[in-house]
């Protein structure tokens, strides 16, 4: 099943393409900016609005929006290393995640004691999408740290490890209704779907321990394992009640056995 894939392929490449133009609203850096200067701009409505839907739909922000995680997936296809699954550092990502917001708060108080800012206000335009010469450089140097990680850590560890947006959304995405199955029947386990995966994620492990049910957080639901499954055994479903639809998998099962 490609169709995901290539939807998901070409979301990407359009906004890999016109980031440069709308650098200030795609860019999540700028949420600290955002913050700082005590206005809700664009960049903050756009990642906020995937935040509350990883509930639902999961990370497809970072997997069908995140110009980042694009280039260093396309970089990461010639890694020149192999870096196998682990799972996130919730420590590290802490590390990262309380440091960025206590720091742009800080900053927001002391701006607002100077008169400098006012309560938050609504400006969703605040941050211009002006590619001026200081953005240029930002850009730049954002899309050449993004290759260097693809090419030294491989399979978005940066997204895993220490994106505070990547850990917003995986804490909501633990709860996704909208994930990957796998038909246990139809697998035949041969890890073509873990290879592809971009953040190479243990899908086999799920047909064997979860039936099939890929519930890990850190899916970004870009539909690679699903185009190079031979066998068409995994898609992507709504899964509202995970337990019922195991015990169902599981009985299942054991009729065939049975028999």
């Amino acid at each position: 099943m490609k169709t995901p894939a290539t939807a998901n392929g070409i979301s990407r490449i359009i906004f890999l393409l016109i980031t440069p133009v709308f650098f200030q609203f795609f860019a999540i850096g700028f949420i600290w900016h955002s913050i700082y200067w005590g206005v809700i701009t664009a960049v903050v409505l756009i990642w906020g609005f995937f935040i509350l839907i990883s509930p639902l739909f999961g990370r497809i922000g970072c997997g069908w929006f995140c110009f980042m995680g694009t280039t260093m997936d396309l970089a990461g296809r010639y890694s020149l290393r192999t870096v196998a699954w682990n799972k996130p550092n919730r420590w590290v990502r802490l590390l990262i995640l309380i440091p960025f917001f206590a720091s742009a708060l800080t900053f927001y108080a002391v701006n607002k004691s100077q008169g400098l800012t006012h309560n938050f206000s609504y400006s969703p335009g605040f941050l211009k999408p002006e590619f001026t010469v200081h953005y240029a450089w930002v850009w730049t140097i954002d899309i050449a740290s993004a290759i260097l990680f693809g090419l030294l850590l491989e399979r978005r560890w940066i997204c895993r490890n220490l994106c505070f947006m990547g850990a917003l959304c995986s804490a909501g995405a633990h709860f996704a209704r909208l994930i990957p199955l796998v038909d246990p029947e139809r697998c035949t386990l041969c890890g073509n779907c873990e290879q592809a995966c971009p953040v190479r994620i243990p899908i086999t492990g799920y047909v064997r321990d979860n039936q099939g049910l890929v519930t890990n957080a850190e899916c970004i639901m870009c539909g690679a394992c699903l185009a190079v499954c031979k066998k068409n055994a995994i898609r992507f479903s709504w899964v509202w009640n995970r337990s019922r639809l195991i015990s169902q998998r599981n009985n299942h099962l054991a009729i065939i056995d049975s028999e």
